[in-house]
């Protein structure tokens, strides 16, 4: 007879407890966005690469609005340069959708690069486990977009 052994998730650990990012995926996260940036600005990206820099500032959001909720003063300008690279998501997937090309406009990349400086500076203040979360977040989030499937 088989058993049926239940896998359970670790409980999460206390808040305080949970480890803020290591140095090296800090500076790995911010070559990874500034890898994307450089090549959907260059007009070679992929459709799969369109989603990963959708998913980062994604993360980046989400990481945000959490630092905020865990007591983090965070500045209006930093907010309006992450909601502003959020809004380039519908015309560059547009564009996309009809032209089959990934590419930022001159002023679309100068607001990915506005948003890529916050995001640098979050990593910077990340605690308790908050990129982790917002990554995990973000992940579930971005699902729907990673079903469709390009052509």
């Amino acid at each position: 007879m088989k058993r049926h052994h239940q896998h359970r998730a670790p409980a999460p650990l206390p808040k305080f407890w949970r480890p803020k990012l290591a140095e090296s995926t800090k500076v790995e996260a911010k070559l990874v966005h500034r890898d994307l940036l450089e090549r959907i600005s260059q007009g070679g990206a992929t459709f799969a690469v369109l989603l990963d820099w959708m998913e980062t500032g994604t993360t980046y959001s989400r990481m945000m609005w959490l630092l905020q909720q865990d007591g983090e003063p965070l500045t209006e300008e930093a907010a309006q340069a992450v909601n502003a690279q959020l809004e380039l998501y519908e015309p560059v997937c547009a564009r996309w959708a009809r032209w089959g090309k990934v590419q930022l406009t001159q002023p679309e990349l100068e607001i990915a690069l506005q948003a890529a400086q916050v995001f640098d500076q979050l990593l910077e203040i990340d605690r308790n486990g908050i990129a982790v979360e917002a990554a995990h977040w973000s992940m579930k989030e971005m699902l729907k977009f990673r079903q469709i499937r390009p052509g």
